[in-house]
Parts: structure tokens; C-alpha cells; sequence
């Protein structure tokens, strides 16, 4: 459940429909005047029965053979007239709650998705990305039928039977009270079965959310399945979540079936007691012909809008279902949380310091202990040790993924947790082992770096990394698609691509996750030359395996355990007898020889 993952705010006490609604209420006049053409779209053909009452009993059981009177032409004109407006009503009354229902989907879509966005990294290491995508379309696709058909057409239909209740008794109050002895039943029945629906509704929706989940994770690494020769393995967990989903949906089937059926056969019983013992009314003389086939009439009209409610009531309990699922996102709040007096950092010279540093993942075992380390202005400094040390963990902790379970982050002396996280990350660059790039063109991918980045300023960027060439070389050139996660390009120019970004942002602070580790020899060294140029004159903090990226470094840091166990340079280190940080040079330069 997404609402375990609150760490400290308490869930909002509101029901999860009374809080939709509160995204409805702004459209509130629209669907006022939606609910208004609907209530007279299905008030006009009360019309009809009553005007047949007159046609029987005044007209043909009274008239002789002289020819229609004048009277009945008027009456089938006006007919005519009345259902005119009834076509008009129709449309706006469609259109409005139509119009309604995308409204309040396309806004609560979008600060679903503003929420999410402001979610910490934790939230995504518990949640996988395509059940999360799931709440986004699919719940709330569900949700948007309340609006588009159970709101609207629910006000419109008890109203239709409110009015219809008042004829009834009007025309024959015997007979009206006949016709509602199986509602209490029909209630009831209603009420038992939607409260197993909606059950199912929600196990619909959650195993959905999971089949959504372990199709994003397996395509997204169908290359691994296909080398391993999974497929077989993977297509027998998917048909088993299939077929545990489809039973789970036949079951819903099955109780809005009992549902329809049910309520079905309740709302013709009315009518044929209606029909039985109004005939003996007649046959006796105590009840008109055309006051028996006008009751008649608004009892077809008044069970209409009663079987339409309990249909209604169906979509109603899955969109409840989807509600509460949407909510529970809602009601998730990120770990990292601006303070309400947070301040805009502004950077001129970029010094770091982390003071007595502990963190640890969702109470876990501890990644960093007591770490103190201070990063001059203008200083290069390298993080070497093995993995899990908490290399990559101080550069999450620096861009507030995280957040410090003790001690403090500093930025030219002023607490990182102060500021606002816009103004923080503005002044950070990042270049990470495995570079993120959109499936859009070259162009709106460096753009990233600077939103309002020209053509030359994109074309200068390029230079600096290395990457001009090869993009002269595509198709289109800064305009050529490079797929999505850039699979259109090899690893050695993605990762310039990501320089080229980092050049266009021009922070004053670089962070670099490994950025040559997974190149080839001539990849590597174009990589090195262009972060060279990157590095100039800014703040930069490198996470390294190859040793040989980092021997220019200002400080190399040696990091076990989540605590320094070496610093200082190069050169340094390599003259430690037995020191980690010299035994990983000689693993390295014997490697190079052995190739």
C-alpha cells in the first residue's frame, strides 16, 4: 500500500469520493447546468403518457365518426415541439458533463503528476515505474466516469423520480403504492452487491497495477531476458498474473451480472403488478382506460431511471475503487520536503562541506558514519573505494535525494536543507555512469541543460564535449531522434552528450558518477579530454573505478564503510605501503598488462 510509505504526516480524514469532489467543485456551474438540461431532457417525455390519458378518454372513447377534432392536432403539434427541445437538452446536457468530466480527469491528472514529480528517490526504490504510470491513466480513466455518468446522470435520474413519484400518486395512489412495494427490496439487494463490487473493483485495479509494473521492468530489459533465454520463463509469469487477473475480473462480471439480473427482475415485478391489478380496476369500472394506460406509462418511465441507477451504481463502485487508489498517492509525501521559509541558494565560489554525515536507507544498516569532508572551491576531488562504500550515496545526498539522517551538507556554509530544491539543483551538474537521454532529437536533449539554449550556444556545448562530429555525421543532425534511453547512439556518445548538457548548464558545481567506466580506450580518452574542459575553474567531485581518470585530481578520497579511511593525492597514495588505494592502482596497471 502507497499510504505506508508516509513518514510522518497524518493520512487526511476525508473520504476518498468527498476529496474528488473537491476537484469537481470548480466546474461546479457547468454541472449545474448539465444536471438542468438533463432534468428536462428526461422530464419532457412525462409528456407522452398523459397526453395519451387525454387522446383515450376525451378523444376516442368520446368522439363519433365526424373526423379528428381540431383539439388532437394541437395536442400531437405541441408533441412535436416539446420533443425539439428535448433533442437540444440532449446535446448540451452529453456535451457539458462531457466537457466536465475531461476537466477534472486533465486537472487532477496533472496534480497527480506535479505530486509524483516532487516524490524522493525512496518513493521510486519502493514503486515499480509502471504501477505508478497505472494510477496516472488507468485509475483515473475510472475515475472520470463518476463525472462523465454516475454524477451527472445520477442527480438527473433521482430527480426524474422524484417527479414521476408525484404523478403516480396523482393519477392512482393504490396503484403507486403497489408499484414501490419491491423497492425496499430492490434497495437492499442494490446495497449488498456494490459493496462486493467495489472489493473487486480494488483487486482489479491493484492486480493491474502489478501486470502494468513487470511489463515496463521486463521490456526495458528484454535484452538480459533474450540473452538468458528467459522468454519461456517470463510468458509463463505473465499468463499465470493473466489468469489470475482474468478470474478476478470474471468474478466482478459474474457479481454485476447477479447485480443486473436481480435488479432486472424487481423492476419488472412492479409493473406486472400494475398490470394485474389494474386490469381487475378496470374490468370493475372503478379505473379509465386512459387513466390505467397513463399510470402505466409513468411506471415504464419511473423504472427506467431506477435501472439506470443501478448500473450507475456499478460504475460508481469502481470508480470509488480507483479514487481510493489515487488518493493513496496523494496521501504519500516525500521524505525531502522544502522548509516553508527555504531561501534561493546562490553559489559564487562552490565550496562543499559535509559535517559528521550519518545515513542510513529506511532504518537500515548505516551507509556513512560520522563523515567529515570539505571540498575547497575550484577543487577536483576524486571518491575511490569499493561498492557500497557510499561514493554514489554523498552525490544523492548533495542533490537532496536524500536526505541526511544526521549531520549536515553545507554549500559555501549554508545548510543545503535551507534552500529551496530548484535553486539547489540549479547550481549542480551531474554526469552519471549511465547517462538518461529522452527518445526526442539531439537538440531537446541538450536542451535539458538550458531550456533556452540556441542553435549556437547548442553547436559550442557539442564542441567542448567531442560530440560535434558524430552528431554532423546523424541523419539530421541536432535534429535526428536518438530513441528512447538513446539506444539510436553507442555508450561513448551518449556519455558526450551528457557533457555537452553539463556545458550548457554551466553550474558552478560537477558531480561525475563513474563517467568512463563502461568505455572503450579511445571512447574513454575523448571522454577524459572533455571533462578536462568541464572541470575548469568549478567545484568537482568524481566517483572513479579507473584510477587513471582521476590522477590529475586536486584530493582523492578513500571511502570503506562509509567512513574515510585514506585522502590526499595521487601520488600520495600510491607511495602507502598496503594502502586500498594503492592496491587497487597495482590490480589495475597488472590488468592493462595482462590485455
Amino acid at each position: 500500500m502507497l499510504a505506508s510509505d508516509i513518514p510522518s504526516l497524518k493520512l487526511q480524514k476525508r473520504s476518498s469520493l468527498w476529496r474528488f469532489l473537491g476537484h469537481v467543485r470548480p466546474y461546479r456551474v457547468l454541472i449545474l447546468v448539465a444536471v438542468a438540461c438533463g432534468i428536462v431532457r428526461y422530464l419532457i417525455p412525462l409528456a407522452l403518457p398523459w397526453a395519451v390519458k387525454i387522446l383515450v378518454d376525451d378523444f376516442l372513447l368520446k368522439s363519433g365518426p365526424a373526423g379528428i377534432p381540431p383539439k388532437v392536432h394541437l395536442l400531437m403539434a405541441g408533441l412535436c415541439a416539446i420533443y425539439l427541445l428535448y433533442a437540444i437538452t440532449s446535446f448540451w446536457r452529453s456535451y457539458l458533463a462531457g466537457l466536465t468530466g475531461h476537466r477534472v480527469i486533465f486537472d487532477l491528472r496533472q496534480a497527480l503528476y506535479l505530486h509524483v514529480q516532487r516524490m524522493s528517490l525512496s518513493f521510486f526504490d519502493r514503486q515499480k515505474i509502471g504501477a505508478v504510470v497505472s494510477r496516472m491513466t488507468t485509475d483515473i480513466a475510472s475515475a472520470q466516469n463518476f463525472v462523465g455518468a454516475a454524477f451527472v446522470n445520477t442527480v438527473m435520474d433521482l430527480a426524474c423520480v422524484g417527479v414521476i413519484l408525484v404523478l403516480l400518486f396523482m393519477v392512482h395512489a393504490r396503484l403507486a403504492f403497489v408499484s414501490l412495494s419491491v423497492i425496499p427490496l430492490y434497495g437492499f439487494v442494490s446495497y449488498q452487491l456494490q459493496k462486493r463490487i467495489r472489493e473487486k473493483s480494488r483487486a482489479i485495479h491493484h492486480q493491474l497495477q502489478e501486470i502494468s509494473g513487470d511489463l515496463h521492468e521486463q521490456f526495458a530489459g528484454i535484452s538480459t531476458i533474450q540473452a538468458f533465454t528467459q522468454e519461456a520463463s517470463e510468458a509463463r509469469e505473465f499468463r499465470a498474473q493473466s489468469e489470475e487477473y482474468f478470474n478476478t475480473v470474471m468474478g466482478n462480471v459474474k457479481l454485476q451480472s447477479i447485480a443486473l439480473g436481480s435488479t432486472g427482475f424487481l423492476t419488472a415485478l412492479g409493473p406486472i403488478l400494475v398490470l394485474w391489478i389494474g386490469a381487475a380496476e378496470v374490468w370493475s369500472g372503478k379505473l379509465t382506460m386512459g387513466t390505467w394506460m397513463a399510470f402505466y406509462g409513468y411506471l415504464g418511465l419511473l423504472y427506467q431511471p431506477i435501472q439506470r441507477l443501478t448500473e450507475l451504481n456499478l460504475i460508481l463502485a469502481n470508480s470509488l475503487a480507483a479514487m481510493d487508489r489515487i488518493f493513496e498517492v496523494f496521501d504519500t509525501y516525500p521524505e525531502v520536503r522544502e522548509h516553508p521559509t527555504a531561501k534561493d541558494l546562490i553559489v559564487k565560489h562552490g565550496s562543499i562541506h559535509f559535517e559528521n554525515v550519518c545515513f542510513q536507507y529506511n532504518g537500515g544498516e548505516a551507509i556513512l558514519s560520522d563523515l567529515n569532508l570539505r571540498i575547497a572551491a575550484g577543487t577536483t576531488l576524486a571518491l575511490v573505494g569499493p561498492s557500497g562504500a557510499g561514493k554514489s550515496t554523498l552525490i544523492k545526498l548533495l542533490l537532496r535525494h536524500y536526505e541526511v539522517s544526521s549531520g549536515r551538507v553545507t554549500i559555501e556554509g549554508v545548510n543545503i536543507r535551507d534552500v529551496t530544491l530548484q535553486s539547489l539543483r540549479m547550481q549542480l551538474a551531474l554526469v552519471s555512469q549511465e547517462p538518461i537521454l529522452f527518445s526526442g532529437t539531439v537538440a531537446e536533449n541538450l536542451r535539458y541543460g538550458k531550456p533556452d539554449a540556441t542553435d549556437s550556444q547548442l553547436r559550442q556545448a557539442a564542441c567542448l564535449a567531442f560530440a560535434e562530429t558524430f552528431i554532423d555525421q546523424l541523419e539530421r543532425g541536432f535534429e535526428t531522434p536518438i530513441g528512447e534511453r538513446g539506444v539510436r547512439l553507442s555508450g561513448g556518445q551518449r556519455q558526450r552528450l551528457a557533457i555537452a548538457r553539463a556545458f550548457l548548464k554551466d553550474a558552478p558545481i560537477v558531480l561525475l558518477d563513474e563517467p568512463t567506466s563502461a568505455l572503450d580506450a579511445e571512447s574513454e580518452e575523448l571522454i577524459k579530454q572533455a571533462l578536462q574542459r568541464l572541470l575548469e575553474k568549478r567545484t568537482a567531485l568524481i566517483i572513479a573505478h579507473r584510477l587513471s581518470t582521476i590522477e590529475h585530481a586536486d584530493l582523492v578520497v578513500v571511502l570503506d564503510q562509509g567512513q574515510i579511511i585514506e585522502q590526499g593525492r595521487h601520488e600520495e597514495l600510491l607511495q602507502k605501503s598496503g594502502g586500498l588505494y594503492r592496491r587497487y592502482a597495482e590490480r589495475q596497471f597488472l590488468a592493462r598488462l595482462l590485455e
